[in-house]
């Protein structure tokens, strides 16, 4: 049976590692070089370029995974209903005690200077938001560029051409021209969906990624609406909850079952509920996520330091570390892949962290999903795997065979001790198990019968893992084959060992 051939993947490891493609990683050279690194997985962020340059990037993308034989996941950001301030003529320092007046786009009272121009010790800035003198009251805070700025609101007029929000200046910093908006414990009144996150959404299924991230999820509501359009593309792509509002920490169990996988997005999550309990609700979102058989991308400032330095910090190393040790399926690089000097040596320096941090054995949570195996048969399988694989020490690989690729993802769960090799018939299925913990995912043709299938898995054994005859892989799957059974059998096999017709 024809398979792919051998990968040329990096030194194993569990943790995978999603990259930000941008103008410094965009190049087919350096995109090339980023998979060599250890690169698994893209992410395309729709806040920035056009449909043209991010059509050329998944271009560029899929021809370096044709040529290194690994296949790479994509995944699609939807900006989400991000507010922002308008356009200001230049950058702004603005200074603790400054007063300054907001004004929904559009609405500026008579006589109201333009943006930035101060006028009676007052600083005029406009937002892309016209809900916002509605929504805030006097002593709220606002927050920009990700909470460096901080605003504490000190008047509001909510109706009429003249809505403004006044506030004065706590914390102050550089404001640039479309600074983001935080304002803590309000829920904005924007669809999920703007008419961006739309057009937005048909672009990625027209380039066939393997993920949509939707920005800003509330709800299971958001997801419906997600999942709504794109079923109406006749799309399947996987839909990925970003958690970065308190709403939604609060909604999680709900998310959980709506989504395909979740992002802990601590940048906008910390300005919510502040940067102290972001690591606390780190591990419970993981361990949520795990529980649902979902997985779990850590995002966010992981190793900032290198946007513009060839080393991270040492506290960066320590958190990259610690999100694989609280479990996370991925870990995230979003300005140091995109913008910054060293893109390559980022992904590079993930992949040595990881690795070492998964050699100390604290990665092993073995307890961690599928633990009410009972719930169903293919947990119960997943669970039989496990203890077969932890208590026989000659037991290479796990080499799970999957239609839909619930097996990957039920297995990926579990940390296995050894590798983890799923074989798909479809692109898609394996594109997107590149993204699952622990995973080694092979394009493969579907085995006609139980001989074929065997066949396969000595192929396999061979090729992927060098195994000699006699080695014992654990074989899992869904039985009648090709039918997209639920995983229900589990088989312990000699690669080479002669294979009997149980119907002869």
């Amino acid at each position: 049976m024809p398979i792919d051939p051998p990968t040329a993947a990096p030194d194993r490891r569990g943790a995978k590692i999603l990259a930000t493609l941008g103008p410094a990683s965009s190049s087919p050279e350096v995109i090339a070089r980023l998979v060599d690194a250890g690169l698994d997985a893209v992410r395309l962020n729709f806040s920035h370029g056009d449909h043209d340059t991010l059509a050329a990037i998944v271009a560029r993308a899929r021809a370096a995974q044709a040529a290194s034989g690994r296949p790479l996941a994509l995944l699609g950001d939807l900006q989400g209903p991000k507010i922002r301030i308008g356009v200001l003529p230049a950058p702004i320092m603005l200074h603790a005690g400054w007063a300054v007046r907001i004004r929904p786009q559009g609405t500026s009272g008579t006589g109201a200077p333009g943006p930035g121009t101060p006028i009676d010790g007052v600083l005029p800035l406009e937002t892309d938001y016209a809900g916002l003198p509605r929504h805030v009251r006097p002593g709220q805070r606002i927050y920009l560029k990700d909470g460096l700025i901080d605003l504490e609101v000190t008047q509001v007029e909510p109706d009429g051409a003249d809505a403004h929000v006044d506030a004065v200046v706590r914390n102050g910093g550089m404001l640039t021209s479309r600074a983001g908006m935080n304002i803590p414990g309000v829920r904005l009144d924007l669809p999920a969906l703007s008419d961006k996150d739309l057009a937005d959404l048909r672009f990625a299924v027209e380039q066939g990624l393997d993920y949509l991230a939707l920005s800003f999820v509330h709800d299971a509501a958001d997801l419906r609406a997600a999942r709504a359009a794109l079923d109406a593309l006749g799309s399947d792509m996987h839909v990925i909850a970003k958690i970065e509002t308190a709403f939604a920490l609060e909604r999680l169990p709900e998310i959980m079952q709506a989504a395909d996988g979740v992002m802990v997005a601590r940048g906008d999550l910390g300005v919510e509920i502040g940067a102290e309990n972001v690591p606390i609700w780190q591990r419970r979102i993981i361990d949520a996520a795990a529980e649902a058989l979902a997985p779990c991308i850590v995002a966010t400032q992981m190793l900032e330091s290198m946007v513009s330095n060839a080393r991270p910090t040492r506290a960066e190393a320590s958190d990259v570390a610690n999100a694989v040790w609280d479990g996370a399926d991925a870990v995230m690089l979003s300005a140091e892949t995109a913008v910054g000097d060293y893109p390559v040596q980022a992904v590079a320096m993930m992949h040595r962290i990881i690795r070492r941090a998964e050699e100390g054995g604290d990665a092993q949570r073995l307890a961690r999903a599928g633990g009410d195996w009972s719930r169903d048969a293919s947990r119960s399988v997943s669970w039989a795997v496990r203890a077969v694989v932890e208590q026989n020490a000659d037991v290479r690989a796990v080499i799970a065979f999957t239609i839909s690729g619930y097996t990957g993802r039920l297995i990926a769960q579990d940390r296995m001790r050894v590798p983890v090799i799923v074989l798909a018939p479809d692109r898609a299925v394996e594109q997107r198990a590149a993204l699952l913990w622990g995973v080694r995912p092979v394009h493969c043709p579907p085995p006609a019968d139980l001989d074929a299938m065997l066949r396969t898995v000595d192929e396999i054994a061979r090729a992927e893992l060098g195994c000699e005859d006699g080695a014992q892989v654990v074989v899992v799957g869904g039985v009648p084959l090709n039918m997209g059974k639920p995983t229900n059998f589990l088989m312990l096999h000699a690669v080479g060992e002669e294979r009997h017709d149980p119907g002869a």
